[in-house]
């Protein structure tokens, strides 16, 4: 039997993107076959990848046939091109097969993972994504994030809800009168991209509004985020409105969230938590005084704090040192390469938690996500790649080391 086609898409995209946890944890799939288990978006990104990489090993043929086999052919595709993250000519001469016998590989290849993962799921669980029109646009949106350059900054909350409410103003034919605001004076400035969160809060404040009941919007601040809460009976009704899905979606994908804290005698609670804002620290370990001055020109305008070290056992003290939020590191650097201070930093538990992400000329994503490495870049780097890396674990990660900080 044919596999569905809306999960065989799915798959597809999830394989073309393996490498990246910050899509991987917004992905359908990811809630489908690795649901939460309470260690946050970044292990569901790793359970779905490992998920998939499973339903590609169980395609591999007994090993007393022979590799010449017709069987292993689909199997190797999937598995250089996928896993290996080789180009279609690599994959072409690695197997000795034309693009056109490729493709068919690669496309049974693709009808057998699909039918592992549906056999994998437990069929009593959520449906397949792709059918409601509500998922179909929240996974249009989903791919337009996937390719947004993300322009964050730090941002005054109250500008960024009177804009919210201004856009609003037309389709309520004037001003907002059914919406009482109480902000503190002092609220903190967040760390977002003020086009992702203006619609956000226009995606959250719009099935509210338009009710006509009466609803109050608070803030406070916490260690972490600053929080927009919403409380009123439209809440309590409205709580599966497709708008909130596109608001989680825009906020998740900043390191925020969109959550109901209670629904109590009719009277539904929303919290919109947005990350304040903070310099993160990125330390460069790289023996070539070319790529640190290259870091520091591509991070500039974009409020990261730049540390540098060079190499050796001193990167390795550094690191435990000053605690920075991320580590960008090379590989062939002199005495101590890249592998060996990656393995001392993640079995060190004053630096073991902290992300790496590593930048090397070699093809090497599999052995460094093995590692422990968040994830892998090919050099040369190129800007727009680092920063969208950046801003991934920004929001995956959502200022774990600034907690750490806080916390040493």
């Amino acid at each position: 039997m044919a596999p569905d086609p809306a999960l065989r898409k799915q798959v597809k995209d999830v394989l073309e993107h393996l490498y990246d946890p910050a899509y991987l944890a917004a992905h359908p799939l990811a809630a489908w076959l690795a649901p939460p288990d309470g260690n946050g978006q970044n292990s569901r990104a790793q359970r779905l990848r490992a998920i998939v990489k499973q339903a590609i090993e169980a395609l591999r043929p007994p090993p007393d046939l022979a590799r010449s086999a017709p069987e292993w052919r689909s199997y190797l595709a999937l598995r250089s091109r996928y896993v290996q993250g080789m180009s279609l000519g690599q994959v072409e001469h690695e197997l000795g097969i034309s693009l056109r016998q490729l493709q068919r590989e690669l496309h049974k290849g693709l009808d057998a993972v699909t039918a592992v993962l549906a056999e994998f799921h437990d069929p009593a669980g959520a449906a397949p994504p792709g059918a409601p029109p509500q998922a179909v646009e929240v996974e249009a949106l989903r791919k337009e994030l996937s390719q947004w350059q993300f322009m964050c900054a730090a941002y005054d909350v109250r500008g960024l809800l009177e804009d919210a409410l201004a856009t609003l103003e037309p389709l309520l034919g004037g001003p907002v009168a059914n919406l009482r605001v109480a902000l503190p004076p002092d609220l903190p400035a967040v760390w977002v991209d003020a086009t992702l969160v203006r619609q956000a809060l226009v995606y959250l404040l719009r099935p509210v509004l338009l009710t006509g009941q009466s609803v109050d919007l608070s803030a406070s601040a916490d260690d972490h985020h600053t929080v927009v809460r919403l409380a009123g009976p439209a809440l309590a009704v409205n709580a599966e409105a497709p708008d909130w899905q596109m608001s989680q979606l825009l906020l998740e994908q900043q390191g925020g969230a969109l959550r109901t804290t209670a629904v109590l005698g009719g009277l539904g609670r929303m919290e919109a938590l947005l990350p304040r804002a903070a310099a993160p620290r990125v330390l460069v370990i790289d023996d070539n005084q070319a790529i640190h001055q290259l870091i520091d020109r591509y991070l500039a305008a974009h409020a990261y704090e730049v540390l540098h070290a060079h190499g050796g056992s001193e990167a390795q003290q550094q690191a435990a040192h000053d605690q920075p939020d991320i580590i960008l590191l090379d590989v062939m650097m002199p005495h101590i390469d890249g592998w060996q201070i990656l393995r001392t930093l993640k079995a060190d538990q004053a630096t073991a938690a902290i992300p790496v992400i590593v930048c090397s000329v070699l093809k090497e994503p599999e052995l460094a996500l093995s590692l422990g490495a968040y994830a892998y870049l090919k050099k040369p780097v190129e800007r727009l790649e680092l920063l969208a890396a950046l801003a991934g674990l920004r929001r995956s990660t959502d200022r774990a080391g600034a907690d750490r900080r806080a916390g040493a």
